[in-house]
């Protein structure tokens, strides 16, 4: 949903009320999980080294779980308090080329395993793309902490498919800016408890 100015809390919580009776707009809910992504998609994978040792990795899975990837000037997260549990839905407002979009996405699954832990959201009904994308920490058997993500997409919606070039520079911007507010967050938490 477009609008050419930051849309009111009463007309984001309205299309948040919408969007969490919405289905995900696409067949594929989980595919992320495999490490190739369905056919047909755009597949993106992005990654960065946030330190190592167990500490980096519980301070990342800690910024993740408080949606630290959020904390960007051009995307906010407007459901700051959501739970970090599947079927609940997220909603960003993103502000981008002189105008204001309201996304939401829902998570599909959680992952909370000894070196991995993370998140998958996809689509939903109202959203001008439609696909999936994984928000990961992992340590390597090395013990280097890693923050990756993990996404398959494609355009869904008129305008999204005549700007695909547009939106791909989106969707990279986006994912530059996920990487360096993990990394952030990270370091910011190191610094708190020295």
């Amino acid at each position: 949903m477009f609008f050419l100015q930051k849309p009111s809390a009463a007309r984001a919580q309205a299309f948040l009320e919408g969007q969490q009776r919405a289905a995900f707009s696409y067949a594929e809910p989980g595919a992320t999980r495999l490490e190739t992504g369905p056919a047909g998609y755009h597949l993106d994978r992005h990654r960065i080294r946030l330190g190592e040792g167990q500490e980096v990795f519980e301070r990342a899975c800690t910024a993740l779980r408080c949606w630290g990837p959020f904390n960007l000037g051009w995307v906010s997260l407007l459901t700051p308090h959501a739970t970090f549990e599947a079927g609940t839905t997220l909603m960003l407002c993103i502000r981008h080329f002189g105008f204001y979009s309201l996304i939401a996405n829902r998570l599909v699954y959680v992952l909370e395993e000894p070196t991995r832990f993370g998140f998958a959201y996809g689509t939903l009904e109202g959203h001008a793309e439609q696909g999936e994308e994984r928000f990961l920490v992992f340590t390597d058997e090395q013990g280097a902490v890693f923050f990756e993500l993990f996404s398959f997409s494609k355009p869904r919606h008129p305008l999204a498919v005549l700007g695909t070039p547009l939106v791909r520079v989106l969707q990279a911007a986006a994912s530059r800016g996920y990487l360096n507010a993990m990394l952030s967050a990270v370091q910011n938490a190191k610094k708190v408890l020295e």
